[in-house]
């Protein structure tokens, strides 16, 4: 599972940057959505911020549990201040749609159920080396 992190890590932060690319792209083509896609944006770019976060927090963690220290949470508050510094300077600060903000946030998390997912069900259908490549 740890080796995995990296990964998974590197999925999502792809598919991150291909909907901060085409919300550059939507704000490009419809400039008169500047609010929405300039909410979705900032939106997205904190949830990339606490996922990179849980990525790190998890890591120091399995560290901590390795070396036989106790492990405090997984740093939920810090994520929710990641989120709402993210919402106030979009919509309060920018003036940009709040629910597109909103959208752009749940946009990691949505990344990583869909990879999870994904990754139950080639477990279950297919061959082990099929998740690598290798040929039978």
């Amino acid at each position: 599972m740890m080796d995995d992190l990296p990964v998974v890590t590197r999925k999502i932060s792809r598919i991150m940057f291909f909907f901060l690319f085409l919300g550059c792209l939507g704000w490009a083509i419809r400039p008169e959505l500047k609010a929405v896609f300039g909410g979705f944006l900032i939106g997205a770019l904190g949830s990339l911020l606490f996922t990179w976060q849980l990525a790190w927090k998890i890591v120091r963690i399995a560290d901590m549990a390795v070396g036989g220290r106790r492990a405090r949470g997984f740093g939920f508050m810090t994520r929710a201040a990641l989120a709402l510094l993210a919402a106030v300077i979009s919509v309060r600060t920018l003036g940009y749609n709040p629910a597109a903000t909103v959208a752009g946030l749940i946009m990691a998390p949505m990344a990583t159920l869909v990879l999870g997912l994904t990754s139950i069900r080639r477990m279950r259908g297919g061959h082990p080396s099929d998740e690598r490549g290798e040929k039978q």
